[in-house]
């Protein structure tokens, strides 16, 4: 299987896709109440989505379904572009829409979802920037799009530490450009407390739906057993990745190079995010699954043990199974 996805053409993106609507059949046959599944006090771009498919069960399935598939299409865009993993290949795909099903309950109206794509995007604005000539508004752009991700789902603010990471790293930002970081920034909270005031709302409103989405605690997620193994499994396969990984770094492009290192900093800030920010849970993983799939999809590209990552990649699956069909 390994060996087929690191292949291009039309028959590993039909597997991918069946592989998708393999694990959310299930959602899509009889898709579950949505009254369950939100908050009651969401951000204010994710409340209107809420409201948008609140009588629709069925279109917010469809909905988060051609979201991940979506996200996963533009992970492939992007390493064709950028080349830091220098094969081209549907890996990242695959094994994104896999980590992502992890968490069943975190598949139908996920606000860190959209968020996702929104971040994704704004690593790219910011790879994009490397080598440009005179100034950039690339490090706006990328800080614009990460905190209207914020909008969506509060816990995106603190992926904003990575634009200001990522500018020292791919060139020599001057104070303009460090600046506009900052402008792209505050522009769209500065606009949703226009809005919220012009419409009559109170801003001190909107202040308290932020501060509960970011300090209330998050509830409490179920782990069973199945799903602590399929973990340890996952765990195994991202250790052994992430060595292959520092060992071969070196060897890449510099352009490569800085982009892994973001990548590093995505999961870091994923981790740091779950451990100290009360409201932060599994959801999260919409965003870390990314820079995670692309690691293991490095190693699975160009490991001379294919038998090893062959079984990890099948243990990984078939854990995945278990954990949904007996999730005890």
């Amino acid at each position: 299987m390994i060996r087929f996805f690191r292949s291009t053409g039309a028959a590993p993106v039909m597997i991918l896709l069946l592989a998708a609507l393999g694990l959310w059949s299930i959602y899509l046959i009889s898709p579950p109440g949505l009254e369950n599944l939100t908050d009651p006090e969401p951000m204010p771009l994710w409340g209107l989505i809420i409201k948008l498919f609140s009588g629709s069960p069925q279109l917010a399935v469809l909905f988060s379904f051609v979201l991940v598939v979506t996200v996963a299409i533009v992970m492939i865009r992007f390493n064709t572009e950028i080349f830091f993993i220098p094969r081209r290949t549907y890996l990242p795909a695959l094994l994104y829409i896999l980590l992502y099903s992890v968490f069943p309950g975190e598949m139908i109206l996920n606000p860190a979802l959209p968020a996702s794509l929104l971040i994704l995007a704004a690593l790219w604005r910011m790879v994009s920037s490397y080598r440009m000539n005179g100034l950039s508004f690339n490090f706006f752009d990328a800080a614009l799009m990460i905190s209207s991700a914020g909008l969506l789902y509060a816990g995106s603010m603190c992926f904003l530490v990575v634009v200001f990471i990522g500018a020292p790293l791919l060139r020599s930002p001057n104070a303009r450009e460090l600046t506009l970081a900052l402008a792209g920034a505050l522009l769209p909270w500065i606009v949703m407390y226009a809005v919220w005031y012009v419409t009559g709302a109170s801003p001190g409103e909107l202040t308290g739906i932020i501060s509960h989405n970011l300090f209330d605690q998050s509830a409490s997620v179920g782990w069973s057993r199945t799903l602590i193994i399929l973990l340890a499994v996952v765990g195994i396969c991202f250790l052994l990745s992430l060595l292959y990984l520092f060992r071969e770094m070196p060897t890449y492009k510099i352009r490569s190079r800085k982009t892994w290192e973001i990548m590093i900093w995505l999961m870091v800030i994923s981790a740091a995010a779950l451990i100290f920010v009360p409201s932060v849970s599994v959801e999260i993983t919409a965003v870390a699954a990314i820079p995670v799939s692309f690691v293991i999809a490095n190693y699975m590209a160009f490991t001379r043990r294919v038998v090893m990552a062959e079984v990890l990649f099948w243990l990984m699956v078939i854990m995945l199974v278990v954990s949904r069909l007996w999730p005890v």
